[in-house]
């Protein structure tokens, strides 16, 4: 599975820039990259990602965190990487963003020996329903055939988090480069300034007519301050890195301490979904979660997404070019009315915005409120993509049609999976 997470993220490094596919994620994440990639092509715009490996875990580590059904096992992975973030209209570069992050990515698969020939699975080809089995021996809409080593396992979620720690070499090379900054200014800098205030008062004492020793004294300073520099210039510069490190820390746990918060707010969520027997995997609901807000967001009219619930949205909303995830989720509210969970959540972001050939970039906080049926079975294989009618058991995608194309249903949404009905 580590091997699907790294070809993902090799996949979305050229995704928004080219008219490349992802195959190694489900229809969901594939439909609101479209809908992200349409937004900039309108605006004009070209958005690159780039994810070079770093840090502790480069190509990617599996988490205890797993959540299972009948058929398949949903397990979180992350890994480490030096995010780049190129904005470009024209051919002018109009943002530019890097730095340290986690990408965090669920990855469903079959469970083993299961024989899956008669689920439901979209074509990564032309994005029709069809039965894994009809698959197998060709797609029947575009002739496209697959082994079942290519259909799973996949992407279902991914989250880009930004990752304050630092690896051992990350250390060394920052001690390195701040010690040897400090220790020039100290042993060039400073005695430079010296000499040249040295030599200001040496030409005014002689201008004043002031004995020789006096003079020589004066030009001896920067002598004497470079002695001591000489000295003690390494050690300041440990000290001074040393030093800078820790203020950044400390900017950067009041910057996180918000955030670490929220997650004491998912608890009441998880104990009233245990209620119905319902598993909760936090990374991966925050990413589903995640998922459908950018889609709304980049959506040039959301009320078709079958998903989304609620009126028109600002239209600040529609200079927004990418989100950037915080990593954290607050649950206001949690309620449950009729087996329908009514929950309201923050969602802590940095958004990236274009308008009139500017890019900005400001934190927000994006107000959730959602709801489910959820006395009704998960299915961790579910997709709008492959929806399947529960009046007379069609699979169709749900992106493209509202009502089941064979008997004209029109079907709840809520009962297998979260709608949105605000964002704010």
């Amino acid at each position: 599975m580590a091997n699907i997470q790294q070809k993902f993220i090799s996949e979305l490094s050229e995704a928004l820039s080219s008219d490349r596919k992802l195959s190694s994620c489900d229809r969901e994440v594939q439909n609101y990259v479209d809908i992200q990639k349409d937004r900039l092509r309108k605006k004009g715009l070209v958005l690159d990602y780039d994810f070079p490996g770093r840090g502790i875990h480069p190509d990617g580590i599996e988490h205890g965190w797993e959540a299972r059904d009948e058929h398949y096992v949903a397990k979180m992975w992350e890994s480490t990487n030096l995010y780049k973030r190129v904005l470009m209209k024209g051919n002018k570069t109009i943002n530019k963003k890097k730095m340290n992050a986690a990408v965090w990515s669920c990855v469903i698969n079959y469970l083993n020996g299961q024989n899956m020939e008669d689920e439901i699975y979209v074509c990564p080809n032309c994005g029709n329903p069809e039965k894994i089995k009809a698959l197998t021996e060709g797609c029947p809409y575009c002739g496209t055939s697959f082994k079942m080593d290519e259909l799973y396992p996949k992407v279902t979620a991914y989250n880009i988090v930004e990752d304050f720690s630092k690896e051992k070499k990350e250390m060394i090379r920052f001690y390195l480069i701040t010690a040897v900054i400090v220790t020039a200014i100290l042993l060039v800098g400073l005695p430079l300034i010296g000499a040249v205030l040295g030599g200001i008062a040496a030409v005014i004492m002689a201008m004043a007519k002031m004995d020789t020793e006096a003079i020589l004294g004066a030009l001896m300073v920067p002598v004497g301050i470079f002695g001591q520099f000489l000295c003690t210039a390494p050690i300041i510069g440990l000290l001074s890195a040393s030093g800078i490190l820790l203020i950044k820390l400390l900017i950067a746990g009041a910057k996180s301490a918000p955030l670490l918060a929220t997650f004491s707010t998912h608890k009441m969520f998880e104990e009233e979904l245990k209620k119905y027997g319902q598993d909760y995997m936090q990374q991966f609901f925050m990413s589903q979660t995640v998922a459908k807000l950018k889609s709304v967001i980049y959506s040039e009219d959301p009320t078709e997404l079958p998903f989304y619930e609620g009126g028109a949205l600002p239209d600040e909303f529609k200079d927004i070019v990418d989100v950037f995830f915080r990593g954290a989720m607050a649950f206001k509210s949690v309620e449950v009315k009729n087996d329908v969970a009514y929950v309201s959540a923050d969602i802590y972001t940095e958004v990236l915005s274009e308008k009139n050939g500017k890019a900005s970039e400001k934190e927000r906080i994006f107000r959730v409120n959602m709801r489910k049926n959820i006395s009704k079975k998960n299915d961790l294989s579910f997709s709008i993509s492959k929806f399947m009618c529960p009046s007379c058991g069609t699979s169709f995608n749900a992106y493209k049609h509202k009502r089941c194309p064979a008997c004209d249903n029109v079907y709840k949404m809520e009962d297998a999976d979260w709608v949105i009905e605000s964002v704010n």
